[in-house]
Parts: structure tokens; C-alpha cells; sequence
């Protein structure tokens, strides 16, 4: 039998009709009772469902847990294993063959049951050894050398395509465009992931896409009338952007840079006629007191606003290039714009 502790055990619903316990609830009345079934349950707890008295104090704690006199404890016991023949007793200890019968077949179950368990563990851990192994041998089965090959092409392929972009914007971009093109060719090489950094043209598309945290915001009364004119002011917020120098921007700094500058904005304009040159509306908020960009000293308005459209042209060269690169589109599919 087990040696752990049994938390249950068998309880008939009329153990009365028992005659040996008949006559002890005869003779002990509902306290006796009582007090039997509360030895079955130390009894329970014992190792082998025996309790050692080879102790000379093993009465005496027997009857502290009961709760009972030491004398009554001494003649309760007599009688149950001499007069009622409910226990049993030798020299070392003692026990009720009843109780003993009755846990015997809960023990059996739950040695076929762990060993059921062992036999399940030792069957699943052979199948996944197997699985590994078949896994080897496909993986050694496979042409190494290929595969090897495989690889070093995609390498040299990506590659060339960070050249052909660095080649063709390293001697006509700005350093801001060059900043632009440096990160745009760094989303492409870890497979197109957005950066914290990105493009106006981007920052403004993924805006756009975003109808839960900025489409509605900018639409709701007593600011943008119409979805169709969204877009329209993203235009004319980069025009604004770029005129300043700024190509690149985060995510989070564009939008609320936007916000603030939408503020300023004669909602009664149409945004496709916006000049950052002729921006002369008051500031408020964060930026109160500031200067909007201005021409470079010591240029016309005219030739600043040439050298804006030029740095505009060279941003769209960059982006068709890196869509090029990317395989988004065909060199064939560009459409030349109209001067």
C-alpha cells in the first residue's frame, strides 16, 4: 500500500445495520459512534493504515486527538477489539481490517494508473526523439552546397540594389535627401519593417490609413470640412515642411507638428493653392513668437521658390528609385511629369 495520505475514504450509508457496530452504538451511544469514526480517520493517515503504539505515549496522544479521557480511550479500544471485533492488534500495532479492505482496491487503481502514466511518458518522449531524428536526416538529406549558393545570390541581389539607390542619388541629393534615401534603403533591407523615421510622402499615407486615431480628429467640426480635403492639406503641411529643410520626421512628431499647424490655417482656402512663401499667418501655442521659414539670405523669392520645386523633384527621383529597387514598380510604368 501507498504511504501517502489518503484523503478519503469509504463510508457506507447505513454502517448501522452492521452488527458489530450496532452494538458498540448500543453500548457507547451516539458519542461512542462518533469517536469510532474519528479513529478511522487517524487510522487513514497512518502509514499501511496502522497506527504504531510501541510508543509509550502513543495512547496518550491518541486520546489528546480525540478529544476523550485517557481511561475511556483504553476501554473504547479494549472493547472494539475484543468484544466487537472491529480492530485489530499486535504488539506494534494497531488497525481495522475493514478500513484496510476497503482502501485496497483505491490503491491498486492508482498504482495501474501511474503506471499507466509512466508507460504514456516513456511512448511520447520516444516520439519526439523519433521526430528529431527524422528531422536530421531530412535536413542531411538536403544538397548543402545548394542551398549555400541559394544564399549567396540573395546576398549579392540585395546588395546591388543598396548600390543602384546610393549610385544614383550620391551626387545630385541634398543632405537631407541623402538622410531621406540612407534611412528608406535601411526599411527595404530588413524586409520593408517600418523605422521610427520616415519619409513626408510616407508620413502622410500612413496618416491617411490611420481612421481611428487621425482621420477622425481632423474632420470633426471646425476643422477639415471634407475627407477629400485632407489629403490636400498633408500636401501643403509638406510643402511647408520641406521649404523649412525637413524631409524626414517621426511618426509621432509629424502628426502633432501637423495639428499645430492646421490650427493656424484660413480653413476657407483651397490647401492646392498653399505657398510657404506667402505664409505670413500669426502664430499661437508652441509656436508664438517663432519666425516661419524664410528664404535663404541674400536670394530672391523667385529662386527660392525654384530651388524648392528642384528639391521636391529630387525627392520624387528618390522615392521612384527606391520603389524600383523594392520591385513595386517597373521603370517602364513611370510617367514623365508634365513641366
Amino acid at each position: 500500500m501507498s504511504k501517502k495520505f489518503t484523503p478519503w475514504f469509504p463510508h457506507e450509508t447505513n454502517p448501522r445495520s452492521n452488527r458489530k457496530l450496532k452494538a458498540l452504538f448500543n453500548t457507547y451511544g451516539g458519542a461512542g459512534y462518533g469517536y469510532w469514526w474519528i479513529l478511522q480517520e487517524i487510522l487513514c493517515s497512518q502509514p499501511e493504515y496502522k497506527l504504531d503504539i510501541t510508543d509509550e505515549f502513543a495512547y496518550t496522544e491518541l486520546a489528546d486527538d480525540m478529544r476523550c479521557e485517557y481511561d475511556f480511550l483504553e476501554r473504547f479500544i479494549n472493547d472494539c477489539i475484543n468484544k466487537f471485533h472491529l480492530l485489530q492488534c499486535d504488539d506494534t500495532h494497531l488497525w481495522c481490517p475493514t478500513l484496510t479492505d476497503a482502501l485496497r482496491p483505491l490503491e491498486e487503481k492508482r498504482a495501474y494508473l501511474s503506471e499507466c502514466g509512466k508507460k504514456g511518458a516513456e511512448k511520447k518522449k520516444e516520439k519526439k526523439l523519433k521526430a528529431k531524428e527524422n528531422a536530421r536526416e531530412a535536413e542531411g538529406g538536403l544538397d548543402v552546397l545548394e542551398a549555400e549558393k541559394k544564399r549567396e545570390e540573395n546576398r549579392t541581389e540585395e546588395k546591388s540594389r543598396e548600390e543602384v539607390v546610393l549610385h544614383n542619388t550620391s551626387n545630385t541629393a541634398t543632405p537631407a535627401a541623402t538622410l531621406h534615401n540612407a534611412i528608406a534603403t535601411e526599411q527595404h533591407v530588413n524586409n520593408n519593417t517600418p523605422l521610427p523615421f520616415a519619409s513626408l510622402d510616407d508620413l502622410k499615407l500612413r496618416a491617411l490609413a490611420d481612421t481611428v486615431h487621425f482621420v477622425p480628429i481632423h474632420l470633426r467640426p471646425g476643422r477639415i470640412q471634407t475627407e477629400a480635403h485632407l489629403p490636400l492639406w498633408l500636401d501643403a503641411f509638406n510643402k511647408w515642411l520641406r521649404y523649412g529643410g525637413e524631409h524626414v520626421k517621426s511618426e509621432r512628431d509629424y502628426r502633432f507638428h501637423f495639428n499645430n499647424w492646421i490650427q493656424r490655417q484660413d480653413m476657407s482656402k483651397n490647401p492646392e493653392h498653399y505657398n510657404p512663401l506667402t505664409d505670413n499667418t500669426p502664430q499661437r501655442g508652441k509656436y508664438k513668437g517663432r519666425q516661419l521659414p524664410s528664404a535663404p539670405v541674400g536670394i530672391s523669392a523667385k529662386e527660392a521658390l525654384r530651388r524648392h520645386k528642384e528639391e521636391m523633384e529630387r525627392s520624387r527621383i528618390i522615392d521612384e528609385q527606391l520603389a524600383i529597387a523594392r520591385g513595386k514598380i517597373k521603370p517602364e510604368d513611370l510617367v514623365k511629369p508634365v513641366d
